[in-house]
């Protein structure tokens, strides 16, 4: 093979070794509840999990896409202050009771756990889906990351995560960056626990 075919090649084997990084990396978010359950430290475990996902969702290379999006700062604001309402208002919609107190470990674990999840699936995951289309990525990413806690939660959650992944991929492709959905889903997963 020559050197021209060889690189040639690379682009696409870096975009399957991205994509099998994003399943494995599914599969083990919704095996939590086993790496939990298994653990001899579940709260560790599952900041180290956190961690690996965050700093492998961060740093993969993606494809680059055909027309990026260019980054405006109002336009970033704007999206997080609308993803923060929504969850705000279906906070109250839902209602019910906080899952946890709301202590220094507890929001530092959900601000964790919020900004693996949108390393992950806001931009690997979508990422990786993007060169199809905006609306694919959008919703192919909200998909995964609404299955992926099911076994957590049981799929009662769907509808509500879908919804979430919906607004979360939206922020993503609106604004170019996967940060505008952290900031969200971090406020989010705050929110949840008043």
């Amino acid at each position: 093979m020559t050197a021209a075919v060889a690189s040639s090649h690379r682009p696409a084997l870096t975009t399957v070794l991205a994509g099998a990084l994003a399943a494995l990396g599914c599969g083990l978010l919704s095996a939590r509840p086993a790496v939990v359950a298994s653990a001899g430290q579940p709260a560790l475990a599952l900041a180290i999990v956190f961690a690996a996902l965050l700093t492998v969702g961060a740093l993969v290379p993606l494809p680059a896409l055909a027309s990026p999006i260019v980054r405006s700062p109002r336009v970033t604001a704007i999206t997080v202050a609308v993803g923060v309402g929504a969850f705000g208002a279906a906070r109250v919609l839902v209602g019910g009771r906080a899952p946890a107190r709301l202590t220094l470990p507890v929001v530092a674990a959900n601000t964790l756990a919020a900004v693996a999840e949108e390393a992950w699936f806001r931009r690997l995951c979508f990422g990786l889906l993007a060169p199809v289309g905006s609306v694919f990525a959008v919703v192919g990413s909200a998909t995964l990351f609404a299955f992926v806690h099911v076994s957590i939660y049981g799929f009662w959650i769907l509808p509500l995560d879908l919804a979430a992944g919906v607004l979360l991929g939206w922020q993503r492709a609106v604004s170019g960056s996967w940060r505008a959905a952290a900031v969200t889903h971090a406020i989010g997963n705050i929110v949840v626990l008043l």
